[in-house]
């Protein structure tokens, strides 16, 4: 809607320097209409409203894996590792 706005300043203001006939009010005219017609085309669109709060799941509360210690350290692996990656021993 500013853009509009703004866009719609420009045009008034090319209206208003083609039937002035005063000097200063046609420089006054070219200087609004720039500056608006600039802001009319470069002003950012706005930003889109956030997300909905129910949008995002919660985190599981377990954990995905399961893991088993190993016997030589006593460090939480992977159940399907047979080498511990800590202590390089077999689980």
């Amino acid at each position: 809607m500013l853009r509009i706005t703004f866009l719609i300043s420009g045009i008034l203001a090319s209206i208003n320097f083609y039937f002035t006939e005063s000097i200063i009010v046609q420089i006054l005219s070219i200087i609004c209409l720039l500056i608006s017609l600039g802001i009319s085309v470069f002003w950012p669109d706005p930003l889109p409203p956030p997300p909905a709060p129910d949008l995002w799941s919660e985190a599981p509360e377990s954990k995905e894996r399961d893991m088993k210690l190993c016997s030589n350290c006593g460090k939480a692996v992977d159940q399907k590792w047979s080498m511990c990656p800590y202590c390089s021993k077999k689980v």
